[in-house]
């Protein structure tokens, strides 16, 4: 038996062929049932099967190299498609999906075939609860080897959106799954497909709200995001610990790709050190921010002989 490593690109090849399988069954489901609601998950389903092919485009170009066009790499192109695809997800397929199930509730209809329906469900359930398994089970084992106190404080300082992105739209993908499915049941109980018509706006709200969190984490991270506190704070406490460093002056660092920081310092050394033991200070502090935080990829040190004379209010680290 040959066992394949999780990575982020097999989590969204696994999601896209399972989303795409998916979709095409929703459809001859929404066909021969006539449910809102189903139609509704087809839609959605189509969405992330498209949303997954972006996000394995983004991540495929993402590892391409052209030192003279992007001497730093090409990782942001992850967080361009993952805009990209929060977009469609809340501009286009939520918004979609909404007003199908608006225009639902002013239509007359009638549910034809919900055994094909249900089933169409259960598959769906099934496969989307796999891929969220191998998702979420490899965001979990990015959790524990980082040494987060809990997995909100992780989920805050998550910076992979493709992984991200694949991991909020399975779990939305099943929640839409469980909304269709209490939607035309009620609807068969009671007669009434009002209750179908409405899971379908709900499904729409879900993919709306979606969309609306990956594209504000996409965002952030595409204009620039800086590191976490978390970090901030190891790379403060390995600089002051280092007996070569006299003040703290300035320290930027940003993402250019999910697990590559650019980090620039501004160091104030000590009076009295010879250029080589200031070099060898720095590459002593490299790699000490590298052991503790592995995904410091380039560091910049500037080393200031004198301390500017700042005012109080413009003192990074008094």
């Amino acid at each position: 038996m040959v066992l394949v490593k999780t990575t982020t690109r097999n989590v969204v090849v696994r999601a896209f062929l399972g989303d795409l399988l998916i979709a095409i069954t929703k459809y001859i489901a929404a066909i021969f049932s006539g449910s809102a609601a189903m139609l509704a998950e087809a839609i959605h389903s189509s969405s992330d099967t498209v949303n997954q092919f972006l996000l394995l485009l983004g991540y495929n170009l993402s590892t391409k190299k052209d030192a003279s066009k992007f001497p730093f790499g090409r990782g942001r192109e992850q967080f361009f498609w993952s805009f990209v695809v929060a977009i469609l997800v809340f501009g286009i397929s939520g918004v979609l999906t909404f007003f199908e199930g608006v225009l639902k509730l002013t239509t007359p209809y009638k549910i034809r075939d919900p055994i094909s329906a249900y089933l169409v469900l259960a598959f769906s359930f099934a496969v989307d609860g796999y891929v969220l398994f191998i998702s979420s089970r490899f965001f979990l084992s990015k959790y524990r080897k980082q040494g987060y106190a809990d997995p909100v404080s992780f989920m805050k300082d998550f910076k992979d959106p493709v992984l991200l992105t694949a991991l909020v739209e399975d779990t939305a993908a099943l929640a839409g799954v469980g909304t269709a499915f209490v939607g035309i049941t009620l609807s068969l109980i009671t007669k009434n497909n009002v209750f179908d018509a409405a899971s379908s706006i709900v499904i729409g709200i879900i993919m709306m709200v979606s969309g609306l969190y990956l594209s504000k984490k996409s965002k952030d991270l595409l204009i620039g995001e800086g590191i976490s506190a978390r970090d901030q704070k190891k790379i403060e406490e390995i600089l002051k610990s280092n007996s070569s460093v006299n003040k703290i002056l300035d320290i930027k660092a940003i993402y250019q790709g999910p697990e590559k920081i650019l980090l620039a310092m501004d160091l104030n050394f000590k009076d009295g050190l010879s250029t080589g033991e200031i070099e060898r200070a720095i590459d002593e502090i490299e790699l000490s921010i590298k052991s503790s935080i592995p995904f410091v990829d380039r560091i910049y040190v500037e080393a200031e002989e004198k301390i500017p004379d700042l005012k109080p209010q413009e003192r990074l680290y008094p």
